[in-house]
């Protein structure tokens, strides 16, 4: 993929020098004239890099108002800024706002040049160094300070080194793969293959061929597919959903593990089973045996070492460590700031169910940070109203209870009182359509107190309130 540059000057000429510079030397480039096109370019092709005028035409110093967003929202996008009517201070403050390099126009390309070759190296200096220090704070697999989590990072490290097969137990959306790939990194075998099967994502036909392989003779020959059980050879095979394959798959299936050998389809060759299994199973699996649904024989030759995750609801302590660990990892996928949740937004997401377990988890962060790099509002945090309504809705209850409800017992009694005083007068902000008027006749304050009240709260979206005489 190309280094992508976006060039940001309100004169043509300028733009098409630069970016003519920049695409001779293989640099894919963009441009933009002025701030607003700037900031949609930017959210929707993520440059690597920008170069971007002081002075922009529109505003004064537009180009140091970008390249502030730009620090804040985008992190480790290296800035180079230019101006042909600079000041030492204007050049100080670009530098002291984040900006890599200062240029003077009218400017030499070579310095041009070697100034974006030094800010690329050090955008990904910091990148890496940034990585080390999630990688250092969060090296275990399961994030979190319950007995449960701790558990289950002691487990890993004990069976790691055992060597024979593991069972996983966990509910739906909680990361059994990812367990399953620290046991072998972990293991003597870490230098060999690591493969994965989910079993649901097959049909039986297509299941068989793709875990032992085919061999079909034609007029051209042998042809040989191999299965996951030889591209795993010497490694570890991680298989998941065995629960929903047929009971015909399972005594296949139990035959391979008891013979420590296998054949591909169409061969009569036996080859051996050099490789360790590591088996996902639902929390629930010893209902699907007593129902006859999985084989008891099976599972117990599979069963040899046991990891157990319960269910997200059950170990709300690991919340906030859990978020900070997929907002560190998004945000760094995204090239940009990562967010923190108030106070009161853990709350809530505390009180809440989670069905979905950490997966639903991490998606939620993944969309909010997603909903803030889009939204034009600079927010230092996630807070509540930022929260999907799913979340503030827990549907899961015939009464449709709010969890915000129950989060306040995780607030401090001055946090609590704020957070209900925030949701109280939104609540009746929409009852009353945003009048403040009316508001304030209902809740018995004065206007002007109404409105230092909202402004205390921070509740100041102009989609909420609405002008005195509507």
């Amino acid at each position: 993929m190309a280094f992508n540059i976006l060039i940001v000057d309100d004169e043509a000429d300028i733009r098409d020098l630069v970016s003519g510079i920049l695409s001779d030397i293989g640099y894919e480039t963009d441009t933009a004239s002025h701030y607003v096109e700037a900031v949609s370019m930017i959210q929707k092709k993520r440059p690597n890099l920008v170069v971007i005028d002081v002075w922009l035409g529109e505003n004064d110093r537009d180009g140091l108002r970008l390249l502030e967003l730009l620090k804040k929202d985008y992190q480790y996008v290296p800035v180079i800024m230019m101006s042909g009517h600079s000041t030492i201070e204007t050049a100080v403050t670009a530098i002291k706002r984040g900006a890599h390099d200062f240029i003077e126009k009218p400017f030499d390309s070579n310095r041009l040049l070697t100034s974006i070759e030094k800010a690329i190296e050090v955008s990904k200096l910091q990148m890496e160094n940034a990585e080390l220090k999630v990688k250092a704070r969060y090296s275990e697999v399961i994030p979190g300070e319950s007995q449960n989590a701790v558990n289950v990072r002691q487990s890993i490290e004990k069976i790691a080194q055992l060597g024979g097969r593991c069972v996983i137990l966990g509910p739906n959306g909680s990361d059994k793969e990812t367990i399953a790939r620290e046991i072998h990194r972990l293991s003597n075998r870490s230098k060999s293959p690591f493969s994965v099967l989910n079993c649901r994502s097959f049909g039986i036909r297509r299941l068989e061929s793709e875990l032992l392989g085919s061999e079909i003779v034609d007029s051209d020959g042998v042809k040989i597919q191999q299965g996951m059980l030889e591209k795993a050879n010497g490694g570890t095979l991680f298989i998941d959903e065995l629960t929903s394959t047929s009971p015909d798959f399972q005594l296949k299936f139990l035959k391979i593990i008891k013979d420590d050998s296998f054949s591909r389809i169409g061969s009569t060759e036996r080859l051996h089973l050099g490789i360790r299994i590591i088996s996902g199973f639902p929390l629930n699996i010893d209902h699907f045996i007593k129902n006859g649904d999985f084989s008891d024989e099976l599972f117990c030759r599979l069963n040899a070492n046991t990891i157990k995750i319960t269910p997200l609801s059950s170990r709300k302590e690991d919340i906030p460590v859990l978020l900070e660990h997929f907002m560190e990892r998004s945000a760094r996928a995204h090239n940009i700031v990562p967010r923190k949740f108030s106070n009161e937004a853990i709350g809530v997401l505390r009180a809440y169910s989670w069905p979905g377990n950490e997966l639903q988890l991490k998606n939620l962060v993944d969309w909010v940070l997603a909903m803030s790099i889009s939204s034009d509002d600079e927010i230092s945090s996630i807070s509540v109203d930022s929260l999907p309504n799913e979340i503030m809705w827990n549907k899961t209850h015939e009464t449709a209870e709010i969890p915000f409800i129950s989060a306040v017992s995780e607030m401090s009694i001055r946090e609590a009182r704020e957070a209900f005083e925030k949701k109280y007068f939104i609540e009746q902000l929409k009852k009353f359509s945003g009048n403040i008027s009316q508001t304030s006749k209902f809740v018995g304050m004065e206007r002007s107190a109404l409105h230092r009240k909202l402004k205390a709260l921070n509740i100041t979206d102009p989609k909420l309130l609405r002008d005195e005489g509507d």
